[in-house]
Parts: C-alpha cells; sequence; structure tokens
C-alpha cells in the first residue's frame, strides 16, 4: 500500500498545469522523458549488453551497489517481470513493470525488489478485458467442450455404462462388452451427441459464469469463495438447462442395445414419439441439483486456486502443466461432491430401457440403491469418472485459456 501512494502521489505531480487533470500531452512528455531514463538503467544492468536482464546481471548489479540478495531473492524478482517465462527479461517486460514505479534509481529498484515490495502494484496496469469479450468467452468455452470431451469419449461410455448397469457392472466386462459390439470405435459410440451437447454446453457455461460474476462479485479486487461458488452453480444450471435434451438422448446412444437408435434425429424422433416431449427432460430436477453444486464447486475452486497462484506470481502466466493441476484438481474435488446426483440422474435417464429398470423419480432410485448396494452404490462407476472427469476437465480449463488467448489475437 505504501507504494502504491507513493505512486498516485507521483503521477499527481504529472499536472504541470495545475488544473487537476492529466493531458495526454503532459502524459506523451512525461513518458518520453521516462523511457529515455530506463533505457539508461536497463544498460546499466546489462553488463554483458544482450539486450536481455539473466541472473548474472541482477548479481554483479547488487554487488556493484553493495545490495545483498538470496538467489531465491533474485529468481523470485527474474520470475516477477518475466512475462513470457523464456528465463530472461526483455527491455519491453522491465519497462511494464517499471513505466509508473515512482523512484527509478538502479539501488532503489534492487533494493524495493529484494525487500519483497510488491512491485506488481507499480507497473502499466494489464488487463484481461479483451479475452473477456463475449465472442471470445463463448467461442473458447465451446473449443474447450470439443477438445476435452472427444479425447476423453471411451471412459466416459465405460462410465455410463457402469453407472446404467448397477452393482453386476465390471469395468473389465463393461469394456470386453464395448469391444465385442464394434472394435475400439464403439468406445466413441454416442460422441457425436457428447460433441453436439457439450460444445454448446461449455460455451454457455464459461459465458455465464463470467456473466453473473459480473452481477453478483462485489469487489473485483476480493472475490469471496461463496460469490464464486454462487456464480458457478448459476452458471452451471443455466447450461445444463439449455442443452438437457441433448444429454438425454447421448445417454440413450451410449447405453441402449446396438440398432435400437440409429443416429441423432432417429433417437429424437423415437424418444419424442414414444415417450412424448418431456421425455427429454427426465431427470432433470436430479441433474440440475447435481450441477449446482459440481459446477459452483469446479469453478470455484479453479478461479480461487489459480488467482492464488498469479497472486503469488504476479505477472506471471500459468504454464500448461500447472492449468492442467489446477483443472484437475478442481474438478477431483467438484466429483466427489457431486457424483451421487450423476449417477441417479443416468438412472432416471435409462429408465424403461430394455434390461434396465423403471424409475417413477429420484425417490425410487434412492430407495433402488440403498437397498440393492447401500450407500456406496451411490459411488459406482466413480473410478471411471474419475479417469474421464479429472482429465476432460483438466484438459479443458488448458484448452478454454490457450483459445482465449488465441481468440484475442484474431478477433477484432
Amino acid at each position: 500500500l505504501k507504494i502504491a501512494d507513493e505512486t498516485w502521489d507521483f503521477i499527481l505531480k504529472q499536472d504541470t498545469n495545475s488544473d487537476g487533470l492529466i493531458s495526454l500531452e503532459e502524459f506523451k512528455t512525461f513518458a518520453l522523458a521516462r523511457q529515455k531514463k530506463l533505457e539508461s538503467i536497463f544498460d546499466s544492468i546489462d553488463k554483458d549488453g544482450n539486450g536481455y536482464l539473466e541472473e548474472k546481471d541482477i548479481e554483479q548489479a547488487l554487488i556493484q551497489y553493495g545490495l545483498k540478495a538470496t538467489k531465491s531473492k533474485i529468481h523470485q524478482f527474474l520470475e516477477t517481470l518475466d512475462e513470457n517465462k523464456d528465463g530472461k527479461i526483455s527491455f519491453r517486460e522491465f519497462q511494464e513493470l517499471t513505466m509508473l514505479f515512482p523512484r527509478i534509481e538502479v539501488d532503489q529498484i534492487l533494493s524495493s525488489a529484494i525487500n519483497d515490495l510488491d512491485f506488481a502494484n507499480n507497473g502499466i496496469p494489464k488487463t484481461d478485458a479483451k479475452n473477456m469479450k463475449p465472442l471470445n468467452v463463448f467461442l473458447s468455452g465451446g473449443v474447450a467442450g470439443l477438445i476435452s470431451r472427444t479425447s476423453t469419449a471411451p471412459a466416459d461410455r465405460i462410465k455410463i455404462m457402469m453407472q446404467a448397469g448397477g452393482k453386476n457392472a465390471k469395468i473389465g466386462t463393461v469394456i470386453r462388452d464395448i469391444l465385442a459390439e464394434g472394435g475400439p470405435m464403439a468406445f466413441w459410440r454416442g460422441n457425436g451427441a457428447n460433441v453436439i451437447k457439450i460444445m454448446p454446453e461449455s460455451a454457455a457455461k464459461f459465458y455465464c459464469y463470467e456473466f453473473f460474476k459480473k452481477k453478483i462479485i462485489r469487489d473485483p479486487t476480493d472475490v469471496q469463495i461463496q460469490e464464486r461458488l454462487l456464480s458457478g452453480s448459476l452458471a452451471g444450471m443455466t447450461a445444463q438447462t439449455a442443452i438437457y435434451p441433448m444429454e438425454v438422448i447421448k445417454t440413450r446412444l451410449a447405453v441402449s442395445p446396438p440398432g435400437t437408435y440409429t443416429s441423432i434425429p432417429n433417437a429424437f424422433t423415437k424418444i419424442v414419439s414414444g415417450e412424448g416431449f418431456g421425455a427429454l427432460y427426465k431427470g432433470l430436477g436430479a441433474s440440475n441439483i447435481g450441477i449446482i453444486p459440481y459446477a459452483g464447486v469446479d469453478l470455484a475452486v479453479y478461479g480461487t486456486v489459480k488467482d492464488m497462484w498469479v497472486k503469488k506470481h504476479p505477472n506471471c502466466t500459468p504454464a500448461w502443466y500447472e492449468t492442467l493441476c489446477m483443472g484437475a484438481f478442481s474438478s477431483f474435488v467438484g466429483q466427489v461432491v457431486a457424483y451421487p446426483l450423476q449417477l441417479m440422474r443416468t438412472k432416471l435417464q435409462s429408465s424403461g430401457l430394455p434390461g434396465r429398470p423403471v424409475y417413477g423419480g429420484m425417490s425410487d432410485v434412492i430407495r433402488d440403491v440403498l437397498k440393492e448396494e447401500g450407500f456406496l452404490g451411490f459411488y459406482r462407476g466413480i473410478g471411471p469418472n474419475f479417469m474421464k472427469g479429472i482429465p476432460a476437465v483438466a484438459i479443458g480449463y488448458l484448452s478454454y485459456e490457450k483459445a482465449k488467448e488465441f481468440f484475442s489475437r484474431v478477433l477484432p
């Protein structure tokens, strides 16, 4: 806070005509003078003149100015400035962070760094506004859904077959049955419906999450966990309701005997003509009850963990494997919380199919599962669900972040 106050006082001093405003010309004059000063400082630290600041340059500068710092402090300083993670600091990276720094003598900059003062508060503010444009968010969410779900389709089919099959469904038996049904490609049976369903769902989920965050969060600089949970829950419920008929069709295609349905349109026609339009929303109540904790916890945990990482590494972007780990952890927590409701949803969606029991509602499913398998029956199939869900969500978040970066470059 001290540095932030100093920076604000420093900015006010650029008002050369004392009219209470900083005009464009006043700022240009300041920026040109500041750039020349920063170039001089940068060159004085860059001892080998290669155009970059490296660890050895910082060490030599510290010795020159009689300052001391541990290797970890120097590394932290470099990591703070190293925006593109190439292990060295370009002048642009150095300038972005120090342009608005109130004190820009070499010894003052280095001294501030080794005393753990927050450099990020004094740099040129970075914004993710372009990445957060509605079209960017929507398209990025759709791409994330396509990539993540197709890459984990085999595990998804195994999970659904085990959920619908009851206590006698073993993973080895299910895999053999799927292979006997149509060879390796049978693991992707129903993936067309899956992709058609997941792309708009994922797009809507991420879009709605950003929309609800703007409406719910009071202080964007201090987001509360309950605000994330509520935003994620509302986003998940909205997206799930919008695409729910495709969820029912996807489940029917995955668990019904071969030949029952020949295509997505055929499944839609048969379900509506044979069971009525309401059959496309069978299990919606259980689904929304399940998606509220899952989406809420998943998005909230991911957002919280990512924010913690960003605060610890200001002006840095998580590496791809770090994003994967954040997504995997958020998915694990969300699944443990919401899996029993997902299982009930699957049983309701497949109710009445050949070889499947008929359920009148959630209470029927609960009684049947407790009677036949006990409490642990609500977690039947969670192993394959982890196999599919954790990498799917992790890949989804990574794809989402990368797609946002791509679309921010190509979209106006």
